[in-house]
């Protein structure tokens, strides 16, 4: 149960976050559980890691997120656990449940099982009907928790890296050109026919990097000469359809370049090696470094065709959800 007192970390149970009092502890704990998914800035670098977790302490200050709460674990007076709690802004009977961390020395006592049970409790007296978090598939202990409580898998989103791309691609036979205005339509009804009607219900797509609006391409346009990358965005036509999408980021100077491709269900299966081997082959053009591609496990057709090309999964997030 939640400690009423906010004075003070209980000796061993969960109370109400604080952010005045809990915010850079809670900072220090985020960053030590999460540390080898580089979560935080200049996390990797024990010299600067504390000015990193001052950086992102000081992001939320000094007004912290309306409709964000939390709870915090203690053990022996200190805190060992936390977990954050936000309200979705386009739903008031939907939340999130995330950063739900425990401490190293403290994990595998049942803290995280505790948390997440009692921020359920929480949840249900506030008349939530759905609840969302994320878990990663490097911890299959985490996914195997929350589906004992209910939560059922969603989708997967990650991404899957190339440090040497091949050299011997083929030549696409579709018509492959840039994406135009004219294309919006035929673009947002691609996008619709991608999305599984179970993800659509849990994470509507409120946005595209292929829907951009007018004023966000303008600064995209404005990154792109200030860092030295070259976004590109690609239509797929095959008999005069709009088969797929491309879009390219390459980069000059020292991050991993990028690809993410939307294909219409009607087509997979049937043009994923063109659409890698015209990415990689765009991307040829800068210097050669790693390869990053983002893709869902909704799509199968084309993470099988990456792990052909020798791409390697990276990292993701599993979304998971429970009706209440």
């Amino acid at each position: 149960m939640v400690a009423h007192a906010t004075n003070s970390i209980p000796m061993r149970g969960a109370r109400a976050f604080d952010a005045p009092r809990d915010l850079y502890p809670a900072a220090r704990l985020l960053e030590e559980a999460f540390r080898p998914d580089n979560v935080f800035p200049l996390s990797t670098s024990p010299l600067f890691r504390e000015l990193g977790i001052i950086l992102w302490t000081l992001s939320y200050t000094p007004t912290f997120p309306p409709g964000m709460t939390g709870l915090v674990w203690g053990e022996d007076g200190r805190m060992v656990g936390d977990l954050t709690l936000n309200q979705d802004e386009g739903r008031a009977d939907r939340f999130m449940i995330s950063n739900v961390a425990v401490k190293p020395e403290y994990r595998r006592q049942g803290i995280a099982r505790q948390l997440v049970m009692v921020a359920l409790d929480e949840l249900r007296e506030r008349g939530a009907h759905t609840i969302i978090l994320n878990a990663r598939p490097s911890a299959p202990g985490a996914i195997k928790l929350y589906a004992n409580l209910g939560f059922q898998e969603i989708e997967m989103r990650g991404e899957w890296s190339l440090t040497t791309a091949p050299t011997d691609l083929i030549e696409a036979h579709a018509t492959i050109r840039p994406v135009r205005r004219t294309d919006d339509r035929a673009i947002a009804e691609l996008l619709r026919a991608v999305t599984p009607a179970s993800v659509e219900q849990i994470r509507p797509r409120l946005h595209s990097e292929f829907t951009l609006p007018l004023e966000d391409r303008f600064f995209e346009w404005l990154i792109d000469l200030a860092t030295g990358q070259r976004t590109r965005r690609w239509a797929v036509e095959r008999n005069d359809r709009l088969a797929a999408l491309i879009l390219t980021r390459g980069q000059k100077y020292g991050a991993p370049h990028r690809i993410h491709f939307e294909t219409h269900p009607r087509f997979r299966g049937q043009i994923e090696t063109e659409l890698i081997a015209f990415a990689l082959r765009e991307l040829s053009r800068f210097p050669a470094r790693e390869l990053r591609v983002s893709a869902t496990d909704t799509y199968p057709e084309m993470i099988a065709a990456l792990e052909q090309h020798g791409f390697k999964f990276l990292n993701g997030l599993m979304l998971m959800a429970m009706t209440m």
